[in-house]
């Protein structure tokens, strides 16, 4: 399951304050998952889908490290957590892979970069998890480490 939303990256400025309305992009990413569950009731979204742009915007909307980047990176047109840590693990920087849905923060969003979508689009999928396994134990990020406007 996936739906596709549309956003004019250029009402936002850098903290993502749209400058129009004065609505936070978490705000509006939150409406995209009420939108989702509303659709594919009782599935809610568990991924996010952009590209690298849009994805800075949503590694604004949080208080982190310098070192720190929202979003992992398709390998091979896929997702592919494993070989993201891997790579992690040799980086200085640091992967936030998920943050808490804006439905239920206890619930991970996984954040997906994925270059071949264009400026001012997200995908919002639901993906089951085929390995049983809890990878997003540790993933979320705090509320606390959120900058402004929590709904």
């Amino acid at each position: 399951m996936e739906q596709h939303y549309k956003f004019n990256k250029w009402e936002f400025d850098e903290n993502g304050t749209n400058t129009i309305d004065g609505s936070f992009f978490l705000e509006v990413i939150g409406a995209w998952e009420r939108d989702f569950h509303d659709r594919y009731s009782p599935f809610f979204s568990n991924y996010l889908f952009s590209n690298a742009s849009t994805m800075i915007l949503v590694k604004n909307c949080f208080i982190l490290e310098p070192n720190e980047d929202c979003g992992m990176e398709l390998i091979n047109g896929n997702v592919d957590l494993d070989t993201n840590l891997t790579i992690d693990s040799h980086s200085k920087r640091h992967t936030i892979y998920a943050v808490g849905s804006r439905l239920d923060e206890d619930e991970p969003m996984y954040l997906i970069i994925d270059e071949n979508m264009v400026d001012g689009m997200v995908i919002l999928k639901y993906i089951p998890d085929s390995d049983n396994e809890d990878i997003g134990e540790d993933i979320p990020v705090p509320s606390e480490r959120i900058k402004s406007k929590l709904f």
